[in-house]
This record gives structure tokens, C-alpha cells and sequence, in this order.
């Protein structure tokens, strides 16, 4: 009898690092815990929930450029496994998403005003809020994230992991969570008012002058300017996205306060989904950068084993979503239902994750053929449309599990 060859380490397989991957989105349940801690305030301050999912596709927009650029570097060796003394290529791209932070961030708010004014959701008075708002929250966050990004890459790349597979999903699941603290913070900035406001506006101030002395060193490097242009083109296109899902869910806060747990668990679908899109993105541009494939139909005979893994896992992992958001929730409002936030966590799944899958795969193929770097590109796609998908998903699936009669 043949011997059948050494095992396959566990943690090798796709199945196994995508468990871990989208077992950090439990963070993600405790982003949408402190965020319904304002919901008594929900439909007296609009802008609290017309500007939670934007900043939030922000932050997967921008983390996602970052951290699809680092794992693609440790592949191709431009950069090396480490935070100190690395190549000049990591500070440039560290400094290219500080701008492009900036530069969104001031995009998206302007967006996300215009579009609730035009739609009575808003008033002139509160420009300020939608301008100052988003940049500080993400600055702070973005602070935090960028260097526990790196030593997750470099971690995960050291251990013979794919950081393709691990990075961003953890990122996203992290910065839900310090994106979620930085905008509570600021929420609580602007309702007390007085010098709370100036240090608000201080920050801010601060925030603009650090960006041009950023852009003004790095002016002449070629790199930065391409991952500046391409990256904020996309984030600012993927931050309209963000800004309608912000009116969506501001107009469904009536339904929020109807559902408890609703708040909790909309951030983990939100991110879940996006991390799906971004695993088989991400594997993809690297699998393009190394040759591997060379047209989409090979592209989309290679993903389908590994949509189907990604999936398996996923499922599984939302059953456990909608359990965490239960026990976070029942405790300060009893109101909580169990079937509704498991179903409501399975149903959003299995209506979008073929769709997120597709556009992973063809965003990666048309920006890799149009001589774009995909990691520009890939994930702020996915990431705005997996919003969007989820938070569109939201209705749709309390009304199946009416029909069902789950609820």
C-alpha cells in the first residue's frame, strides 16, 4: 500500500485561513454595538447614521488599498517582512494613503451632505459636521491600523500564510472597531459643543497641514503619484456608494429601532461580504501579477473551488454573527430576537455573495488589462459595492423571514 504523502498543514488550506479571517468580523458586531448606543438619538440626529456607512466604506475603501499593496509586495519581494528599515516603497505608499484619507474623506462628506439636503434629510447648518467629521475619524483610526496592518502582513507572511487571504479581512475587522470608537468620539464632540467644538476643528486643522507637508515631500516620486490617482479616483467614486447606503439606512431607522440588533449586526454584514469579495480579489491580482492566469475565463475556472470554500466557511460564520449580536444586544434591550438576527445574517449572505464574487473577479481582471494596479483598484470596488449589496439586502431579508414566518 502506498504511503500517502505528509499531511497538509492545516492552516495551508483556503477553507482553514478564511475561518480565521472572518472570525475577526466578531469585532465587527462590537463596532455596531457602540454605534446603537446613540440610537435613542437616531432620528433627531440624521447625520449620525447618514454618515456611519460612508466612513465605513471608506475605511474599507483606503485599508483595502494598503493592505492589497503590501501583500502583493511581500510577494514580488518589494517590500520586506518587517516596520523598521524597509524599503523606500512602503513609506511612499504609507504616505499615498494619508492623502488619498484626506482627500475621500473631504469628497465623501461633501457627497453625503449634498445628497441628504437634496432629500430633506439634512440642513445647510450641519455642512460643517458632514466636512470635519469624517477626516478626524478616520485619521485616527487610520493611524492605528496602518501599523497593526504591517506587523499582521509581515506576521502572516513570516508564518508561510497568505497574506492575500488574511490580511485584509483582519484589517477590516480591526478598523471597524477603531473607526467605530473615532467617530463615537467625535459624535460626542460635536452634540456637547462649546471648546469641544474648537478641538474638533483643531484637529482638523492639523490633520490638513500634516497632508501637505506629506504631499509636498513626496511630490517627485512616481509611485506615490500613481497610487494617489488611481486610488482616489476609485475610494472617492466608492464613497457616493457609501454616501447613498448612509441615506438608505437613515431613512430605515424607524426599522432599526423596530428590530433590535439590527445596528449590531449591520457592520459584520457589511464587512463579511466585502472580505468574501476581497479574498478572492486579492488571491486574483496576486495570481495576475505572477502570470498564473492569463484570460477571464481561466480566472473564473480557477475561483469557483474557491468561492465555493470561501462560502462553506462564510455561512457558518454568519450563523455566528447573528448569535454574537443577540447575546450584545439582549442584555439592554430585551426586545432582541434570536431568529431574526441568525436569519437576517444567512439570508444577506446567500443573496449576495455570488454577486460580490463575480465583481471581485472581474474587477481584477478589467483594471489588471487596462494597465491599472489592480490593488488600487480591486478591493475599494468591492468593498463600496459589498456596502451597498448588504445594506440594500437589509428590508429584503426581514421580509423574507415575514413570508417564511420566522419573525
Amino acid at each position: 500500500m502506498s504511503h500517502p504523502g505528509p499531511k497538509r498543514p492545516f492552516f495551508d488550506s483556503i477553507p482553514a485561513q478564511t475561518l480565521i479571517a472572518l472570525s475577526f468580523n466578531i469585532i465587527s458586531l462590537f463596532a455596531g454595538g457602540l454605534i446603537s448606543i446613540f440610537a435613542p438619538r437616531f432620528q433627531e440626529a440624521t447625520w449620525i447614521l447618514a454618515l456611519f456607512p460612508p466612513i465605513l466604506t471608506i475605511r474599507g475603501g483606503i485599508g483595502g488599498i494598503f493592505s492589497g499593496n503590501l501583500a502583493t509586495m511581500l510577494h514580488l519581494g518589494l517590500i520586506r517582512p518587517k516596520i523598521r528599515d524597509n524599503t523606500p516603497v512602503y513609506m511612499q505608499l504609507i504616505s499615498a494613503i494619508f492623502v488619498i484619507t484626506l482627500v475621500d474623506t473631504l469628497a465623501m462628506g461633501l457627497f453625503a451632505f449634498v445628497l441628504n439636503m437634496v432629500l430633506g434629510q439634512t440642513t445647510l447648518a450641519q455642512l460643517p459636521v458632514f466636512l470635519v467629521v469624517p477626516p478626524v475619524a478616520c485619521f485616527m483610526a487610520m493611524a492605528l491600523s496602518i501599523p497593526i496592518t504591517s506587523v499582521i502582513a509581515n506576521i502572516t507572511f513570516k508564518k508561510g500564510l497568505d497574506p492575500d487571504i488574511l490580511v485584509y479581512p483582519i484589517l477590516a475587522s480591526v478598523n471597524d472597531i477603531m473607526v467605530t470608537a473615532a467617530f463615537v468620539v467625535t459624535i460626542y464632540l460635536v452634540l456637547s459643543g462649546g471648546v469641544f467644538t474648537y478641538l474638533l476643528v483643531g484637529i482638523f486643522i492639523l490633520i490638513i497641514g500634516l497632508t501637505a507637508m506629506i504631499y509636498w515631500r513626496n511630490r517627485s516620486v512616481r509611485f506615490f503619484h500613481q497610487t494617489i490617482e488611481e486610488g482616489t479616483t476609485v475610494v472617492i467614486v466608492s464613497s457616493l456608494f457609501g454616501s447613498i447606503n448612509g441615506l438608505l439606512l437613515s431613512t430605515m431607522s424607524g426599522a432599526l429601532l423596530e428590530y433590535p440588533g439590527l445596528v449590531v449586526l449591520y457592520p459584520a454584514l457589511t464587512n463579511a461580504l466585502g472580505n468574501i469579495g476581497a479574498i478572492i480579489g486579492s488571491t486574483k491580482t496576486t495570481s495576475l501579477a505572477l502570470g498564473y492566469v492569463e484570460n477571464f475565463k481561466d480566472e473564473v475556472k480557477s475561483a469557483v473551488a474557491q468561492i465555493s470554500q470561501v462560502e462553506s466557511v462564510a455561512f457558518l460564520m454568519h450563523v455566528v454573527f447573528g448569535a454574537v449580536a443577540y447575546l450584545i444586544t439582549i442584555p439592554t434591550l430585551p426586545g432582541a430576537s434570536l431568529s431574526l438576527l441568525v436569519g437576517l445574517a444567512l439570508v444577506s449572505n446567500l443573496s449576495t455573495f455570488i454577486f460580490i464574487a463575480l465583481i471581485a473577479l472581474g474587477a481584477a481582471h478589467i483594471a489588471f488589462r487596462r494597465g491599472l494596479n489592480p490593488d488600487n483598484v480591486v478591493i475599494p470596488v468591492i468593498t463600496s459595492l459589498s456596502d451597498t449589496l448588504a445594506t440594500l439586502s437589509l428590508l429584503p431579508s426581514v421580509s423574507i423571514l415575514k413570508i417564511l414566518g420566522i419573525i
